[in-house]
């Protein structure tokens, strides 16, 4: 009897060591990049769904997408590599008020910003006023797959600093 509870007990444990570890390779992983066809068909599924495929959180890059708040607006005027992905990139933003006018000679803050992992990029982006209102950002880089937040903070001349945030998707 002392022997059959220690053999419950161990398998227990193996099988709850085996959840962890498999909850542990979506979590820092591809987020379970696989279909629910894909894994009811062995692998052998026509489709394939990918993580970011299925957050609604993100939004879809195209070039001059933008997002604005009360009295700044940002646009992404371009991105290499387009659209942003894992790795290296570089950006540029076009950063206006609220009528429209350039803002130029603003301290532009670019933190991006990991939301499911809670952490940032090792590398702090670095972003260059090229005049018109517009901003090269370099040094920015995404060292792993997953959401992630690029929240541009605008502080123009003698006025508060303004958030605005853009939400990228990378796969593997």
């Amino acid at each position: 009897m002392m022997r059959e509870r220690v053999q419950g007990s161990v398998s227990r444990f193996a099988w709850g060591v085996a959840l962890s570890i498999a909850g542990l390779g979506l979590a820092c992983g591809n987020g379970g990049a696989s279909s629910a066809a894909e894994d009811a068909n062995g692998g052998s599924a026509s489709f394939q769904s990918t993580a970011c495929e299925r957050d609604g959180r993100k939004d879809i890059y195209t070039a001059g997408l933008a997002k604005q708040n009360a009295g700044v607006r940002v646009a992404v005027v371009e991105a290499n590599p387009s659209p942003p992905r894992k790795g290296a990139n570089t950006m540029t933003l076009e950063v206006t008020d609220a009528s429209g006018k350039p803002l130029d000679g603003a301290s532009v803050v670019v933190t991006p910003w990991m939301p499911d992992h809670a952490h940032g990029s090792a590398l702090a982006p670095l972003a260059t006023s090229v005049g018109a209102g517009r901003y090269a950002v370099s040094k920015l880089y995404f060292p792993m797959a997953g959401l992630w937040q690029i929240t541009v903070s605008v502080q123009p001349p003698g006025l508060a600093t303004e958030d605005v945030t853009f939400n990228f998707c990378f796969d593997g």
